[in-house]
């Protein structure tokens, strides 16, 4: 082989390359959106558990989250973690790779959090499904192509953009 042709095959290979990175990428994204809905639904599935054993929301002040943000990562992740819900349901991994965090030091004061808000509700055990399009988890941040993800009292997952059309 001679230099060009070796120089023709290397640039061929670079031009594909790009042309996949782009698509790699977008599976990447769906694959993102597709983690945090399932993290929504567990979520879902444990503040369910959670009004049937209790009878009521989980009393979490949301004010906690400007003034003390770990404390109140740390409230809303103890009340469901009896029912089956890890700290890492509570992470978006589009969130979490934008913060270059690893899984490991998530449970560190520094980095604890929890990437969804859970909607404020009174002690009535019926508040929590006033309608089926009342939501019950809000994604902090739009990552994801459709904006910031909800989950509804009926189970249901939506986006904000969706949600105001």
């Amino acid at each position: 082989m001679t230099i060009l042709e070796v120089a023709v095959v290397m640039i061929i290979i670079a031009i594909l390359t790009s042309m996949l990175l782009p698509v790699v990428g977008g599976y990447r994204a769906r694959a993102d959106e597709a983690k945090c809905i399932a993290n929504l639904r567990n979520l879902y599935g444990g503040a369910s558990a959670y009004i049937q054993a209790n009878g009521s929301w989980p009393q979490i002040p949301n004010d906690l989250i400007v003034s003390d943000g770990t404390k109140y990562a740390k409230m809303w992740v103890s009340a469901l973690a009896p029912y089956g819900i890890p700290h890492e349901s509570w992470l978006c991994p589009s969130i979490q790779s934008s913060l270059g965090i690893p899984l490991s030091a998530i449970d560190e004061d520094a980095n604890y959090r929890v990437d969804y808000i859970g909607v404020s509700f009174d002690e009535k055990p019926s508040s929590p499904y006033p309608e089926p399009a009342y939501p019950w988890f809000i994604e902090k941040a739009g990552f994801h192509g459709p904006g910031n993800l909800l989950i509804m009292s009926n189970g249901s997952t939506t986006s904000l953009k969706e949600l105001s059309r």
